[in-house]
């Protein structure tokens, strides 16, 4: 069944950015070029197929829908991978780590309701076999259940592999098409913390360089031309903001990993936040050096003040691996960050979305296939944390060439 489903998935997801290219100029894209679709919402209260209901220690069904933090099409028809992260309760709970198949069905252009269905779930596995467990408290693998992940992005490889980002390590994880780890690649030790701990106040208090608590590697993107994988941090490194008297690190200089495929060889470079108060999501490529990168604040409802796609453009940034501290603000002159420009503002009047019904987490971006009048579609998804009376929602754009 993987060969089928994921069969050509690269050449057919490459074909679909170079296409998608063709709309996003260098001055940013215009307004009247894309179109809100329609909206897929899945119940907060569905499951999954990995037939595991077991109950975890919040009470909750192990097999729930929800909690997506990644979207990717396969390059097959309308079927989509949708990633949960580590489960309820914000890390308290022993979650075994999962991707969703998703199948989705838009009857007609425009579409106000798009119809979603699970076709396969696909459960995380380690090089010894062993489950990932999205618990803080499992820093260290047992003979029965791997080390903790948090997963936040994520992309296909070749033949089904699956490339995802871990925020607790931060890690970066090949797996194979069933779920099973194939390979582990190494990053600059300065995105490590020395001293992990369950609580995420006293993992912060406890390290002075590292990526910040909940703050680590949030999305993940192939290049155009599938040499590199782009990782980006959701926040500044430890060593990279400033800390507030109640110990949050605040920053407005987060750093994007540039890995070479082939070698492991890696290159890092500054994503300025439009503020230290907001965050990053996801990364999709989206041309050469190109990227749309998904920054919002933490706010839902009426509160949310800021959630746009940026373009950015890597080509003249400065490279600053060497760099083992960056300061919180203001760049120096001789460090040049991304170029960065407003792709798409979700809070925009013309798509309806901004208002008491917004979500908090706007998480998964992904480019999807060509409709049937030329448009590309691109796709953009909530996680709503596993709560039972929140649906998680899909937003399809068209995006025309």
């Amino acid at each position: 069944m993987a060969d089928y489903l994921f069969k050509n998935i690269r050449r057919s997801a490459w074909a679909l950015f170079v296409l998608a290219c063709a709309a996003m100029e260098t001055s940013g894209s215009d307004k009247q070029s894309i179109e809100l679709l329609g909206t897929a919402s899945i119940p907060g209260d569905a499951v999954d197929l990995s037939g595991d209901s077991t109950l975890l220690q919040n009470g909750e069904p192990r097999n729930r829908l929800g909690g997506f933090s990644a979207l990717e099409y396969s390059g097959e028809g309308m079927l989509f991978a949708s990633m949960s992260d580590r489960g309820p309760d914000d890390g308290a709970v022993d979650y075994h780590c999962r991707v969703q198949l998703l199948e989705l069905e838009i009857s007609g252009v425009p579409a106000s309701s798009i119809n979603a269905a699970v076709r396969r779930t696909i459960i995380f596995t380690d090089s010894d076999g062993r489950r990932f467990s999205g618990s803080s408290a499992a820093i260290d693998a047992t003979k029965k259940m791997g080390h903790r992940l948090d997963p936040e992005g994520f992309r296909f490889g070749s033949n089904g592999s699956m490339f995802v980002s871990d925020e607790y390590g931060p890690h970066v994880i090949q797996f194979s098409a069933d779920g099973s780890e194939q390979k582990r690649f190494q990053l600059p030790a300065h995105f490590t913390v020395a001293n992990p701990h369950a609580d995420k106040k006293k993992e912060n208090s406890l390290n002075q360089t590292g990526r910040a608590s909940n703050r680590g590697l949030e999305g993940l993107a192939i290049s155009q031309d599938g040499r590199h994988l782009v990782a980006v941090m959701q926040g500044p490194l430890l060593q990279d903001g400033t800390r507030t008297d109640s110990g949050i690190v605040v920053g407005r200089n987060c750093r994007l990993i540039q890995l070479e495929l082939a070698t492991g060889k890696t290159e890092e470079f500054v994503y300025q936040l439009e503020s230290s108060d907001n965050g990053n999501s996801e990364i999709v490529a989206c041309g050469p050096n190109q990227y749309l990168v998904l920054e919002r604040d933490s706010e839902s409802g009426k509160s949310a003040q800021y959630r746009r796609l940026i373009q950015i453009d890597l080509s003249h940034a400065t490279d600053v691996s060497n760099m083992d501290k960056l300061p919180a603000g203001d760049l120096p002159a001789d460090i040049v960050p991304v170029k960065r420009i407003e792709y798409l503002d979700f809070l925009a009047p013309q798509w309806n979305l901004a208002g008491a019904k917004m979500p908090e987490k706007i998480e998964g971006l992904t480019f999807g296939p060509t409709l049937a009048d030329g448009r590309k579609t691109l796709l953009v998804g909530t996680d709503n944390d596993f709560e039972s009376k929140a649906a998680s929602l899909i937003w399809v754009f068209a995006v025309k060439n």
